[in-house]
């Protein structure tokens, strides 16, 4: 089980969390880095995998331009991460707990996860946070979620 101050949208329902973040109303220092991973599952368990990131890439936007913080996002960092969700949702299909999913899943709430596939210096580069960067270190795992959406592609 997850400790109550792991996120801060434990308190929330899934329709309630999505409704306030989409609306910029959730309190930003609650929005830690497990409810950013939540936001991304219960996206990619909703719209697919394709979708799910485009979704989370302009929710996240605007939740930080509504914040006055628009130089924070990071579209590489956003992007790959519902990538990592994506795959691990692919691998445990059935599961419909947020805490079973980081139960199963407990590497996703290591904010050092991306090293394995980004170099410091490429991740932290201007181009990867305006835009999308592929990995440099090796690919993301490659898993056809049911046809709609390759995790090797790149981000339109």
């Amino acid at each position: 089980m997850v400790d109550d101050a792991t996120y801060g949208s434990r308190l929330f329902g899934e329709d309630e969390f999505v409704t306030v973040v989409e609306g910029c109303c959730y309190v930003n220092a609650e929005f830690r880095h497990a409810d950013h991973i939540r936001l991304a599952w219960i996206y990619v368990r909703r719209y697919g995998a394709r979708h799910a990131e485009e979704r989370v890439a302009a929710t996240i936007r605007r939740f930080a331009i509504s914040l006055g913080h628009e130089s924070k996002y990071h579209e590489t960092q956003t992007r790959a991460w519902l990538r990592l969700v994506a795959t691990a949702q692919h691998l445990t299909p059935t599961v419909t707990s947020f805490d079973e999913f980081l139960t199963k899943h407990g590497w996703l709430l290591d904010r050092s996860a991306l090293s394995a596939f980004y170099s410091g210096a490429h991740l932290s580069s201007e181009a990867a946070r305006r835009g999308w960067a592929d990995p440099d270190q090796m690919p993301f795992p490659s898993l056809s979620l049911g046809g709609e959406f390759d995790l090797m592609s790149k981000a339109d």
